[in-house]
């Protein structure tokens, strides 16, 4: 049977790589080709990760799972619970990213480049691999079995992966419903107004219950509002887990310590 990694894997190297040949024949020497690059390799380690916390994921749904009071058919309408469900947990879990400190200093490191095109989807700190299944763990409680949160974990990614470019404009209504490129561009601007952003995985929905969307409608300026401006993958990687140590060190008694931990960035 044929899984949607399978699929989703070989396109994603594709128009990954077509990208970069374009980016190199016009000009290898750009600062574009240097932060490219750098998304490369911060890839490889998420994707090594990845691939290893999926036994990881699957085995402990599977535990979870079994205690779940519910356990209907694996019907379409099951799927169709699954598919908002799962959603609705990866905008809490993005939303998180933005409002903690500790979930934010993983987080960052994809918000970090001044450019946006498909290698930014590469741009992931296989840190938060470790503990980020579990937030999805409470689904298997609800009768979502673990193969179906795996599904759309991975067709949430593929199409992640896909909207990080600025070959595709507006579309109209449909930016309205789905996570697309121009939204995603939003929730990657360091504009004022585009701070925090458009949260969803595939669609906006919960964006737009919670007040959370916001239209392309000024030039998008893309970077954090305290940029790093660095090619050094381990530098993109740790530069806000080292604040963060030290905001934590410098306050006093273990109250203030966890609440500057958990607060906001």
């Amino acid at each position: 049977m044929i899984t949607i990694e399978q699929i989703g894997i070989p396109l994603l190297l594709f128009v990954f790589l077509t990208e970069c040949c374009i980016a190199l024949l016009t000009n290898f020497r750009s600062a574009v080709v240097r932060d490219m690059f750098v998304n490369f390799i911060l890839g490889i380690g998420n994707g090594t990760a990845g691939m290893m916390m999926k036994s990881v994921s699957f085995s402990f749904y599977a535990f979870v799972y079994q205690y779940s009071l519910l356990k209907p058919s694996v019907t379409p309408g099951l799927w169709v619970v699954a598919f908002f469900a799962c959603d609705f947990i990866i905008y809490l879990y993005h939303l998180l990213g933005h409002k903690s400190r500790l979930f934010w200093a993983a987080h960052v490191a994809h918000h970090s480049s001044l450019h946006y095109n498909l290698s930014l989807g590469l741009r992931v700190n296989f840190i938060h691999m470790s503990y980020r299944f579990l937030f999805w763990s409470p689904l298997c409680l609800l009768g979502i079995t673990p193969m179906m949160i795996l599904f759309f974990d991975s067709l949430t990614a593929i199409i992640n992966f896909l909207i990080h470019t600025e070959k595709i404009g507006k579309l109209g209504w449909l930016d309205r419903i789905f996570n697309t490129p121009s939204n995603h561009r939003v929730h990657h601007a360091s504009n004022k107004e585009y701070l925090d952003k458009n949260m969803g995985g595939i669609l906006m929905l919960y964006d737009h219950l919670f007040g959370t969307y916001a239209a392309e409608e000024k030039k998008t300026v893309y970077g954090i509002t305290n940029n790093i401006r660095s090619n050094n993958p381990a530098h993109v990687l740790l530069h806000a887990y080292a604040s963060l140590w030290k905001g934590v060190k410098a306050e006093k008694g273990v109250i203030k310590k966890l609440a500057y931990l958990f607060g906001r960035p």
